[in-house]
């Protein structure tokens, strides 16, 4: 599955990216595959990888600490698009349940996701982006409780059984996080 021309780019694209974000849902996504029958190793590379897209978005816009305009969060909704297409031309035969979870990362069950509205996801994808989504509260507010974090990932329009595999698998890392 691994392709060594892929991976020179990688690590450039982490810290353009938010390397320990990145690594996090990786590490993460890896822990809770088995228990979805899914390969860890493919679960880990679509966690590292899922938001590649986020290198064609400018970084004031990715670090603002305000509200963003409507053009600027435009930009934003389209980094997983954006993620697809650079894997595809960086790594012509990666495994499309990759891809796909590139891709559809910020989708819900609801349909109110993006880019496509869906309204079903495979395991894989529901994987990265409940994991995204854990990952992203614990760093977020370090001072959140586990169990705080845990509800409002409860509450995402993602599959049961996929939040449930991801909560019993986030462990401490630190005195400060979660993943």
């Amino acid at each position: 599955m691994h392709d060594i021309t892929l991976w020179p780019s990688v690590g450039g694209v982490l810290e353009a990216c938010g390397r320990e974000h990145a690594l996090d849902v990786a590490h993460l996504a890896r822990r809770a595959a088995p228990a979805l029958r899914i390969d860890p190793e493919v679960a880990y590379v679509a966690g590292l990888l899922h938001d590649v897209g986020k290198i064609s978005v400018p970084v004031d816009i990715l670090g603002a600490e305000r509200a963003l305009s409507a053009s600027e969060w435009t930009l934003v909704r389209a980094h997983p698009v954006e993620g697809e297409g650079l894997i595809r031309k960086w790594w012509p035969d990666a495994p499309l349940a990759v891809l796909h979870a590139v891709r559809h990362q910020h989708e819900r069950l609801d349909g109110q996701g993006y880019p496509d509205q869906l309204r079903s996801l495979p395991d894989l994808t529901a994987l990265i982006a409940a994991a995204d989504v854990y990952v992203a509260l614990r760093e977020a507010r370090p001072y959140r409780g586990v169990q705080e974090s845990a509800e409002i990932l409860r509450g995402e329009p993602l599959p049961a059984h996929v939040i449930s595999a991801v909560l019993d698998t986030a462990v401490p890392c630190s005195a400060s996080r979660v993943v």
